[in-house]
């Protein structure tokens, strides 16, 4: 087990372009280990047998000839579409000769030559016509046994000679056919919803049309991987036509029920974006496809969304407005479709638990299009003519002269930079060295070990994930980060990981002790009594973020951290010496030179709002690098969680009738809730609570 190199495996694979069946050909008797699925996943019995889980049959015969029947109809779509999310139609109007064309059409396309089939391998989700094995192959934590050809086909279809030859005919003709059952389908849900019937179409749900080609090849052990893994549709509407081989399963009241194959049947069933547009009224289920020892099963899905094209970006969709009441409120947010479908990209990044540096593991060299930033957040220039401060703390205990000297320059670099590095701490450098390399051993272990700490519940000890606003910031950002809250209860000997448990604790009592000095620093610098912000309270809590950047192939494309400013009291980060850090002053960008054996010290949000505004939460952001890994350790001083909610708002005795407040007080609690919601976007959470 220790011998697979899982990088080198999919990417020798991949490199084939010739997909699954191409393994097949070679004769091969065991699966390759990247299509090796967790048995507790694997779990495949079917409660189909049962009267009650039985995928509802709808019978379009007579909808458009008695308005009785045609509402008899609209009853069945909504009550499947409320209950199953699933259902499987006949006498829908498309000819079952013309169903069998399609099937054939896509075998004939999959077992094509090789080397024909080439021309058409791509992983540029952007081309209209694209054949590969898995669209996440290089993201997953395991493969799925099929291959597959993408098709987008309206609003601007290909040209026909840019469909493969084999299919070309059918599958525009089917698209004809498709595009009339999906106006159907959306007068039907219309209806259902108690809305006009072309309520949806005129929405544009109908706009876009995106095929997808699925070949299954047998399995020579169907017991180990699968064919399509659990999840849902990033659609408003899905209709599926099969052939007879079986292996759809849907999960209906937490059990797998088998979609039976019906000849001249299409299944259909609701995507995301309709379960989003009805505000939950209709479900968007999970379903999968096993994997089978015969075959090969033949799929065509079609997907009615936009893909990628130019209105995806900026046509929103949000629960109707018909729909909502005081009663029924709206509980899903505005969106695009492309984010919709940039989300199923988002969810099998994080789903295989690796983070960033299992992208790199797995030998990509290109970024991953949810790591993309707008090309406006790309002046990565930084601007010399600025020097960032340093200042030596040597002296400041037992020198006077040296203590007022430390405290001018403190006073003045929180006033005008919000940042400044140290020297001469306190901290040993055998110390800073060891936690570097603790957060190092911690992320360079075998994912598998790892994964024990992968979570997004913050209310744990210790948090390994990658972006902890992963699902709702614009794009992902190019790290992976290991959370760990160390103050005020020291987390048990065992409840931190073993690689790096010892050097954290030496570490945090020595970073706790730096850190009330600085706070006595900043109390002086605010002509307040030596003690005055510790006894506040903002020195009680400390959380450890341990960042660890890979080299990153594209640097120019993404960003290490997007963006932000500290939601803290104060911020002291350890750096390596791969460069990075850039800090926003004069709205000029200003690289944060690296120093052996310094400390960069930065403001806090709650700072800047406890002192009124006289010290300066600045922005900040890491660049990408193309050299690495880079590791950063931010020691962030908060308030104790765990006790009884305090307020924070301007210390009195900086305020005056010149100086009113200019901030509300909040909880630091409720400041945080607020930060991580809002995510690193580029605007400051201040705001929000500015008088």
């Amino acid at each position: 087990m220790s011998e697979y190199d899982r990088k080198r495996e999919t990417k020798e694979f991949d490199d084939t372009k010739t997909g699954v069946k191409g393994l097949l050909e070679k004769g091969l008797s065991k699966i390759p280990r990247i299509f090796f699925h967790d048995q507790y996943i694997l779990e495949k019995k079917s409660v189909s047998a049962s009267p009650e889980y039985s995928i509802p049959i709808i019978d379009f015969e007579g909808l458009n000839v008695h308005a009785v029947r045609r509402k008899e109809i609209v009853n069945k779509v909504k009550d499947a579409c409320e209950s199953w999310g699933f259902f499987q139609i006949i006498n829908h109007g498309i000819q079952v000769s013309i169903l069998d064309k399609v099937t054939e059409g896509i075998r004939k396309f999959h077992e094509l030559e090789t080397e024909v089939k080439k021309q058409y391998y791509s992983r540029d989700v952007k081309r209209k016509i694209t054949f590969n094995t898995n669209f996440d192959l290089l993201q997953a934590s395991t493969a799925n046994w099929r291959d597959s050809i993408y098709f987008v086909m309206a609003p601007d279809p290909p040209e026909p000679e840019e469909i493969p030859e084999v299919c070309r005919n059918i599958m525009m003709e089917y698209t004809k056919e498709v595009m009339n059952l999906g106006f159907t389908l959306f007068e039907l849900l219309s209806e259902a919803l108690g809305l006009n019937p072309n309520h949806l179409r005129n929405m544009d749900c109908a706009e876009g049309l995106y095929i997808l080609g699925h070949y299954y090849p047998p399995c020579p052990e169907p017991d180990l991987t699968l064919g399509l893994s659990n999840h849902t549709d990033c659609s408003f509407l899905t209709v599926l036509l099969q052939d007879q081989i079986g292996g759809l399963q849907v999960l209906h009241q937490n059990q797998w029920v088998d979609v039976p194959s019906l000849p001249g049947a299409l299944v259909v069933n609701v995507g995301d974006l309709v379960e989003l547009i009805t505000n939950a009224r209709f479900k968007s289920v999970y379903h999968r496809v096993l994997a089978k020892n015969i075959g090969p099963r033949i799929s065509v899905a079609s997907f009615f969304r936009l893909h990628f094209q130019e209105s995806s970006k900026t046509k929103m969709y949000g629960p109707i407005k018909e729909l909502l009441s005081d009663e029924h409120p709206a509980i899903y947010r505005e969106t695009t479709s492309e984010e919709i479908a940039t989300c199923r990209y988002t969810k099998a990044f994080d789903d295989t638990k690796a983070g960033v540096k299992g992208l790199v593991d797995a030998g990509i060299t290109k970024v991953p299009r949810i790591f993309i930033q707008p090309p406006d957040d790309f002046d990565r220039k930084s601007n010399p003519q600025f020097e960032f401060p340093l200042i030596d703390l040597e002296g400041f205990r037992d020198d006077p002269n040296g203590r007022k000297e430390i405290i001018d320059k403190v006073r003045d670099a929180a006033e005008t930079w919000g940042f400044f590095q140290v020297i001469n701490h306190g901290i040993p450098d055998s110390v800073l060295e060891e936690m570097l390399n603790g957060v190092r051993r911690f992320f360079e272990q075998d994912t598998e070990v790892k994964k024990e700490w992968y979570t997004r519940d913050y209310s744990k000890t210790v948090v390994y994930n990658s972006n902890f606003d992963l699902y709702s910031a614009p794009s992902a950002n190019w790290r992976d980060t290991l959370f760990c809250q160390m103050a005020p209860h020291l987390p048990n000997h065992d409840e931190l990981p073993s690689v790096c448990r010892d050097i954290m604790i030496a570490f945090i009592k020595h970073v706790l002790k730096l850190g009330s000095c600085l706070f006595q620093i900043l109390s002086v610098a605010l002509d307040l009594k030596l003690d005055h912000l510790e006894d506040m309270g903002c020195a009680k809590g400390l959380a450890l973020l341990c960042h660890y950047y890979p080299v990153c192939p594209q640097p120019e494309l993404t960003l290490g951290t997007s963006q932000h400013a500290d939601s803290d009291f104060l911020t002291v980060l350890l750096n390596d010496q791969v460069s990075g850090l850039q800090v926003l002053h004069q709205n000029q960008w200003v690289d944060v030179p690296p120093v052996r054996g310094a400390l960069v010290v930065n403001i806090g949000d709650l700072l800047q709002l406890v002192s009124n505004d006289r010290f300066f939460s600045a922005e900040h952001r890491v660049l990408a690098n193309n050299v690495g890994p880079r590791i950063s350790v931010a020691c962030f001083f908060r308030s104790d969680l765990s006790a009884s909610p305090k307020l924070y708002g301007p210390i009195e005795e900086l305020l005056s009738e010149d100086n009113p407040p200019k901030y509300r007080a909040t909880t630091m609690k409720d400041y945080l809730t607020y930060f991580n919601t809002k995510g690193l976007d580029g605007t400051s959470a201040l705001l929000h609570y500015r008088i």
